[in-house]
């Protein structure tokens, strides 16, 4: 684990310099969590775990001004699989309300990127040129407003009842696959962003390749979402090596 922490320390410094050229808020929080996270190469374990779970949906929202923290989203996921976390377990109450939490986000996730996919074959596929712009922006503000929320608290209540119940993060095939699928959702969302950018600049200009891109884009999220249903429903794979 020294190792991707000594990754991350590395990547944190250059991101530093990366991000505050990219300037705005969100940017100048990213460089202050990163360095944060890079101290944590002093820090206890359970510190680290922690620090670092919390710095993956973190860096999901940090990445939306640039795809650089997209690299640390990656070593952080690392460097909490490779601790192989154990935390205190959840009291039955609190428990209930965290799966509450979570559940109700996920659903609400699949249905969000359900939602996008709609957007987006409409735009692609309307013969109204005037359509095409105040759609790309609804799905601009929609993404900001909406799904980015939305999936960092996915991501975090997810994390919590893994790191807090007998599942735990890595003892289970089928929720370490669970938790690979939803970090390769943000992981490509931070070019998505960009592809409707690109598309509100190109204003009622056929969409092209790029508007066929950003649909087989959202198919994707609802095949991984739907992926991801089923690993919760049925629970496949057994144990890992790594269980304790």
């Amino acid at each position: 684990m020294r190792i991707l922490l000594m990754a991350y320390g590395v990547y944190a410094a250059a991101a530093a310099l990366l991000l505050l050229h990219v300037g705005g808020v969100v940017a100048v929080a990213g460089t202050c969590g990163t360095a944060a996270a890079a101290c944590c190469f002093w820090a206890g374990r359970r510190t680290t775990i922690a620090v670092h779970a919390a710095m993956i949906p973190a860096q999901f929202v940090f990445s939306i001004p640039s795809n650089v923290p997209l690299v640390g989203l990656a070593l952080s996921a690392a460097i909490v699989v490779a601790a192989r976390p154990a935390f205190p377990r959840l009291r039955p109450r609190i428990r209930k309300l965290v799966v509450t939490a979570h559940v109700g986000l996920s659903v609400g996730w699949l249905g969000l990127a359900t939602a996008m996919t709609v957007l987006a074959a409409t735009a692609l596929v309307t013969s109204d040129p005037s359509l095409r712009p105040p759609v790309y922006r609804m799905m601009h503000v929609f993404d900001l407003v909406v799904v980015v929320p939305s999936v960092v608290l996915a991501l975090l209540t997810g994390v919590v009842l893994a790191l807090c119940t007998p599942w735990g993060l890595v003892r289970h095939w089928w929720v370490l696959t669970k938790f690979v699928l939803s970090l390769a959702i943000p992981a490509v969302a931070g070019f998505q962003h960009l592809w409707i950018s690109a598309l509100i600049e190109r204003a009622a200009a056929a969409p092209g390749e790029l508007g066929v891109r950003l649909l087989v884009c959202f198919v994707a999220y609802d095949v991984t979402l739907w992926t991801a249903t089923a690993l919760s429903v049925f629970k496949p794979g057994g144990r890992t090596p790594w269980a304790r």
